[in-house]
């Protein structure tokens, strides 16, 4: 099945095409497997790593990887190659921050019910919605994906009061989200599997992305990690969509997706998001019947008629 590669928790992108996560028919949203097995099992094999670490590598391929789910083992495959060395390594050098975090890493699963909450009122705002099986992993800040075996969502930027970010990089601490938001980032990655495949333009990138964030809205109320965008866009709209025009029927993210080190204390990466997020609120706020609208976004394959009906790029225009 074709589908774009998708924007994960840890902002990886590339205008291309990847296997999209296998998906089925929907019986009952109670039949999508949650997953939260693999981080019992990093949780049972991060003391023992603490203790030994000239063993880690060993100490996690054979308590966390060995025994993972089908989801961790894909991620592991693509993530680190079946690295268990880098894999270590990339957790090791945060002991303070995974110590004071490990509590709320480790309440995810507290949030199944209002997960599948959120499956049931996306499946009610748009009824062909196709589920997959979720799997909640320790991933060492490579990022979350979706891959055949379902959606990898990595748990490493959920954290919350009284955990130690000190030795994380600052758009890793700027991304970083209470376990509460953890709904709206499942939709975001559930609706890149329904919506339609990028054109190969930044364009149809941005707005897959924006739209991912504005649909979580409508259905669990926040748009995930990308609230913080919308401060600085709402200062910088026109200038930001000056700058965009000009490039948006290109096909190089640079600026404005996969842009990570380009965060600075005051002005964030990834504001294609925030953009993407404008041009699909035009879109459904002029559409008279709103369902439809969802419809029309999540199954549009032309991007720029999309954003010539949203009526968007009029009205930076006309001010």
């Amino acid at each position: 099945m074709r589908c774009s590669l998708l924007l994960g928790l840890g902002g990886l992108l590339l205008l291309g095409t990847v296997h999209c996560t296998s998906m089925r028919p929907l019986e009952r949203v109670e039949t999508i497997p949650l997953v939260t097995t693999d981080l019992d099992r990093f949780w049972a094999a991060y003391p023992a790593a603490l203790r030994d670490t000239a063993h880690a590598d060993r100490i996690f391929q054979e308590q966390y990887f060995d025994h993972g789910s089908p989801g961790l083992h894909d991620y592991f495959r693509r993530k680190y190659k079946d690295d268990a060395h880098l894999f270590a390594r990339h957790i090791l050098q945060r002991p303070r921050y995974y110590a004071s975090a490990r509590q709320t890493m480790q309440s995810v699963a507290e949030q199944k019910p209002q997960i599948l909450e959120a499956f049931r009122r996306l499946q009610q705002l748009y009824p062909p919605v196709r589920f997959n099986s979720v799997y909640f992993l320790v991933g060492g800040f490579a990022g979350s994906t979706a891959q055949p075996p379902g959606l990898l969502v990595e748990v490493d930027g959920i954290n919350g009061p009284g955990v130690d970010r000190s030795e994380l990089s600052l758009v890793q601490r700027n991304r970083s989200v209470p376990v509460t938001l953890l709904p709206a980032l499942v939709i975001h990655e559930m609706i890149h599997n329904t919506q339609q495949p990028m054109d190969g333009t930044l364009l149809s990138g941005v707005i897959r992305e924006g739209m991912a964030d504005f649909v979580a809205e409508l259905v669990t109320g926040h748009p995930g990690t990308n609230a913080r965008l919308h401060v600085y866009g709402n200062a910088h709209e026109r200038e930001l969509w000056q700058a965009f025009q000009p490039v948006m029927l290109g096909t190089n993210p640079q600026h404005w997706l996969v842009n990570s080190k380009e965060e600075t204390p005051d002005k964030p990466c990834d504001l294609g998001y925030y953009v993407g997020y404008k041009i699909c609120q035009a879109y459904y706020e002029k559409a008279a019947d709103k369902r439809q609208a969802v419809a029309a976004m999540l199954t549009t394959k032309d991007f720029r008629a999309f954003l010539a009906q949203s009526g968007y790029e009029q009205r930076m225009s006309a001010r």
